[in-house]
């Protein structure tokens, strides 16, 4: 569908909403990639998200390749640039972090029940997401993958787990 119809067809057609005050929050971890972290911030648009936090080092993303590929988002969805350390303080104490990432003892996605607010962690393409978030999470998950290639893009993954979450938490969704 190309954009003029799906906004006809979106307009004419009703959905439940997420609740801004228990939409879930996305935390990305070091990506390296500003159309990466874009797309998420998109997807947070299409979601519900309450935010996105999008933890950095020391060099920022080119913040112009973010905005243009969050569109109307990147205005529309609170998001801001952080530090690993401000993760915590950012976070209200009534959300339970999960991380997403393919680890032993992680649990398949399918098969869990995603907490109502959810703090999703995704991590950096090359190195996942690091020690001290991973260890901070209450809830590891993996997404079974089936065909020859294991593993998937971070904002693939991230809809993915969103997308469950919409199913579970969303009704008439």
């Amino acid at each position: 569908m190309t954009g003029n119809n799906a906004n006809q067809f979106f307009s004419n057609t009703t959905y439940p909403e997420t609740n801004p005050d228990t939409g879930p929050i996305i935390i990305t971890d070091r990506l390296k990639s500003a159309e990466n972290i874009g797309h998420i911030i998109r997807l947070a648009g299409n979601t519900g998200c309450r935010k996105v936090l999008v933890v950095v080092e020391d060099e920022l993303p080119r913040l112009s390749k973010i905005k243009r590929v969050a569109e109307v988002s990147g205005d529309v969805i609170n998001w801001k640039f952080c530090k690993e350390d401000e993760v915590q303080q950012l976070i209200p104490e009534t959300y339970s972090l999960v991380a997403l990432e393919t680890s032993p003892g992680s649990t398949n996605l399918f098969s869990a029940n995603l907490p109502r607010k959810m703090a999703l962690i995704v991590g950096s393409e090359r190195n996942g997401i690091s020690p001290r978030l991973l260890s901070s999470a209450k809830t590891h998950l993996h997404i079974p993958v089936s065909g020859p290639i294991k593993s998937l893009n971070v904002s693939h993954a991230a809809a993915i787990c969103l997308f469950h979450w919409t199913t579970q938490h969303i009704t008439g969704a």
